[in-house]
């Protein structure tokens, strides 16, 4: 059972591209002549409706989904905390860029002004990177590791891993677990049975499971990659280290791609396995043994004239 890190609401930061919000005005309609009262005249409480608790757009709308989702955790309603968060996590992130903009618009202008939207905005992406955050441990409790760790190497990113929060993130991150799909295990499971259906000229399913470990190594590399960029300057031995599993990453990549070039190869399909080949010579460049393979094949295949190397 995993336990409720969703506890109280804690001011934390992201950037995602949020849909519009509070689209619910109406539209009215003014007769030719009709007299129009003053903006004056109006009370200038209710003119602030942003101020309003029970406006979407805003710090406090923000907040009642964050309630809301962890009402919804609390229940093991996992469906509805999620589609909470991430409501949050837009209305959090669209105000953090809001603000962000209104800050350097008033740059050298209103530096008191530019100042505290500036702060309004470095606490609005706390706030939607602690819901990213609680996005995530909903994706564990759903044993959906798949969807949890881009999400905490977004906050790991966002925050550093100098951070409360960031090696909160940091410590959640399942890709060492040998039963997800997002692990080099994972993609090693889907290398061995793409091997069998070729050992039975499953060709069909031998191709579904390679391009399915290519897309899992490809992740990792660029996981690996994000964390060693993360960790640098901060801890020089994690950071070489997270360098050296996205390079390994990419060398299986690499090697999936292959695999499934020959087998485009084997059903007579060379403009499938001809990308893919040229694909592997440009990662892993014409010197390198699975780069010198690569170019074979696609000379075998008649679509280059020099082999390489020479003879």
């Amino acid at each position: 059972m995993l336990r409720s890190p969703l506890l109280g609401l804690a001011v934390v930061t992201l950037c995602v591209s949020p849909p519009a919000l509070a689209q619910n005005y109406e539209t009215q309609i003014i007769e030719e002549g009709e007299a129009l009262e003053p903006l004056e005249a109006t009370e200038p409480t209710s003119l602030r409706l942003l101020e309003q608790s029970d406006s979407l757009l805003s710090y406090a709308g923000g907040q009642r989904l964050m309630s809301e989702a962890q009402n919804a955790f609390n229940a093991q309603n996992y469906a509805v905390a999620a589609d909470k968060l991430r409501q949050a996590r837009q209305v959090f992130n669209q105000l953090s860029n809001f603000y962000a903009q209104l800050s350097d618009s008033f740059s050298g202008i209103d530096n008191r002004i530019s100042d505290q939207q500036r702060r309004f905005a470095q606490q609005t992406a706390e706030m939607r990177d602690e819901a990213t955050y609680r996005l995530a441990l909903v994706h564990k409790a759903q044993n959906q590791p798949e969807l949890a760790t881009p999400l905490l190497i977004q906050i790991v990113r966002s925050q550093t891993p100098t951070t409360e929060l960031g090696q909160k993130a940091y410590e959640q991150i399942p890709l060492n677990q040998p039963d997800s799909l997002i692990s080099v295990a994972g993609g090693q499971r889907l290398m061995t049975e793409a091997s069998t259906a070729i050992s039975n000229q499953n060709y069909a399913l031998a191709a579904e499971k390679l391009q399915q470990a290519r897309q899992v190594y490809n992740q990792l590399s660029n996981f690996y990659a994000q964390l060693s960029d993360s960790f640098s300057g901060i801890d020089s031995a994690l950071s070489e280290e997270q360098r050296n599993i996205a390079l390994e990453s990419t060398e299986m990549r690499d090697n999936s791609t292959y695999q499934l070039a020959l087998v485009h190869r084997a059903q007579n399909q060379p403009e499938l396995a001809v990308p893919l080949l040229i694909q592997i010579v440009r990662s892993q460049n014409p010197t390198t043994e699975l780069g010198k393979k690569a170019y074979q094949q696609l000379f075998e295949l008649g679509f280059v004239d020099s082999p390489y190397p020479r003879s």
